[in-house]
This record gives structure tokens, C-alpha cells and sequence, in this order.
């Protein structure tokens, strides 16, 4: 058991010292900075930010939301976001009654107004009710982010700010996308009066 625990660990390390070549590349760090400035710009005009994903992208959604209603690492007004994923009721009732891919689109028209930010995180790039919710936001005025993997390059004809982690493995990506908010929501910290 524990060489196969090794062999995991030095897997993880491996692709971690070339993910970490990667995410240095120039035109990369831009397009995360270019998002953030975004988002940080938006919260500033009083928006307010939605956040959508599935599975282990539902639960950052959720973090991510909390770091921004709370605190990242500094005292500050809270600050209005949501998580799609939080209601199962919403969930439940909005899959069962229309679709399961209608599930965070219908709750961007319900939320989100001008101006607002929708952040999705999607490993794949190809969920249909990630797709759906950045078609509705985009309709509705709302400032798009998706996050997604190497598979998910599809996105940029659909999000105002694609962010591809470059890589196809759900683990790493997921990580980086925790990585990437984080970043935005120390900064934000910051930035606040």
C-alpha cells in the first residue's frame, strides 16, 4: 500500500513542477489578472458575483462565495455572492420540473442583473448546464468567467474570460482553479476600503 501511496504522491509532485512551469507563461498570468481586475471592478460598481460547478467544482463554488460574503485573509465589508449550487431545493425542483441542465441557468435569469459576475468552474468545459448558465448570463448582461481544463478551450466563444488550466486531469485542475480564486479573493481583501 505504500508504494502505490509513493507512486501517487510522486505522480502529483511531477505534474505539480510542470504545472508550475505553465502557469508562469505570460499571456496566462494576463488573462488570470485580466478576470480578476474584472471581478474586482464589478464588486467595486456593486455587483454582485454568482458562482456555479458541479460536483467537487460545486463545493469550491460554495468556498468561493463565502470567501467573498466573509473574508479570504483580511477584515472587510462582506460582499454579495452566491453559489448556484448551495439549494438543493432549487436544484432538485428546477431539475425536475425543467431539466437538470437547466439547473444554474434558470438561477442566473432568477439572480443575476446587468453588470453582475458569473463565475463557473467546469473541468471539463462540456457540462451542459455550465454551457446553459453562461448562455443565460451573457443574455442577461452578466460579466462571465469560466475556469476549465485543457478540454474546455471551446469556452472562449462563450465567456467574456476563459481561464484553461493546462492540463486534463481533475485533481490538478481542480487545484488551480482553487489557486486562481483564492489569488482573487486575497485581492480583494486588499483592495477594499
Amino acid at each position: 500500500m505504500s508504494e502505490l501511496m509513493e507512486t501517487f504522491h510522486a505522480q502529483a509532485r511531477a505534474e505539480w513542477a510542470r504545472l508550475a512551469v505553465a502557469l508562469v507563461e505570460p499571456d496566462l498570468v494576463a488573462a488570470v489578472d485580466a478576470a480578476g481586475l474584472a471581478l474586482l471592478a464589478a464588486l467595486r460598481g456593486g455587483a454582485k458575483v454568482l458562482v456555479a460547478g458541479n460536483g467537487g467544482s460545486a463545493a469550491m463554488s460554495s468556498h468561493v462565495a463565502a470567501e467573498f460574503a466573509g473574508k479570504c485573509v483580511r477584515d472587510r465589508d462582506p460582499l454579495p455572492a452566491l453559489s448556484l449550487a448551495e439549494s438543493p431545493t432549487a436544484i432538485t425542483a428546477i431539475g425536475n420540473d425543467y431539466a437538470f441542465e437547466q439547473i444554474f441557468a434558470r438561477q442566473v435569469r432568477a439572480h443575476g442583473r446587468p453588470g453582475d459576475v458569473l463565475i463557473v468552474m467546469t473541468t471539463s468545459g462540456t457540462s451542459g448546464n455550465i454551457t446553459l448558465a453562461l448562455d443565460a448570463a451573457r443574455a442577461a448582461g452578466l460579466a462571465t468567467i469560466a475556469l476549465t481544463g485543457s478540454r474546455g478551450e471551446h469556452l472562449r466563444e462563450r465567456a467574456d474570460h476563459v481561464l484553461v488550466v493546462p492540463s486534463d486531469y481533475t485533481p490538478r485542475i481542480q487545484e488551480v482553479h482553487l489557486m486562481w480564486t483564492h489569488a482573487w479573493c486575497e485581492a480583494v481583501d486588499h483592495a477594499w476600503p
